[in-house]
């Protein structure tokens, strides 16, 4: 089943993601509705930590997840494009995976600048707000300056 199927269930995938020690920075529509703007979104956007024993952890989750590429009917083994966007499927819903998201600044920067939401999944990083403005300009779609004008209005 595709992202479109399957309802998003960002609790099973963050609470994945913590049980393997996945370290990541939620981006994108979930880290929107962080900052206060309410809206659909059909995956969770993360960017990891590029290390190799990360994204070794990333994969086993992913795993763990029935995770596939968009529109696939079988799980598949996972590599990551550090120039683009890996798009997933899942049992919980999309998930799409950004080693090098345009706009965004190196890993442990935005990292760094992130908010921590103390959520049943446990720790959750979320992209900063100055952060998650930079990476939707450089994305310039519709749904993007929508966005930015919802979390820049006073």
């Amino acid at each position: 089943m595709t992202r479109r199927e399957v309802p998003l269930e960002a609790d099973a995938i963050l609470r994945t993601l913590s049980e393997h020690g996945v370290d990541y920075v939620v981006i994108g529509g979930l880290a929107v509705q962080a900052h206060g703007h309410t809206r659909t979104t059909q995956d969770l956007d993360l960017v990891p930590e590029p290390s190799p024993a990360n994204l070794a952890h990333l994969r086993s989750a992913l795993a763990a997840l029935g995770a596939r590429p968009v529109g696939a009917r079988a799980a598949e083994p996972i590599t990551f494009d550090t120039t683009g966007v890996v798009e997933l499927d899942t049992d919980a819903g999309g998930i799409d995976v950004l080693l090098d998201p345009p706009g965004a600044a190196p890993y442990q920067a935005l990292r760094s600048r992130a908010l921590e939401l103390q959520l049943d999944a446990g720790t959750v990083a979320v992209a900063g707000l100055d952060d998650l403005i930079a990476m939707k300009q450089a994305s310039g779609r519709p749904i993007d300056r929508s966005d930015i004008l919802a979390l820049t209005e006073g």
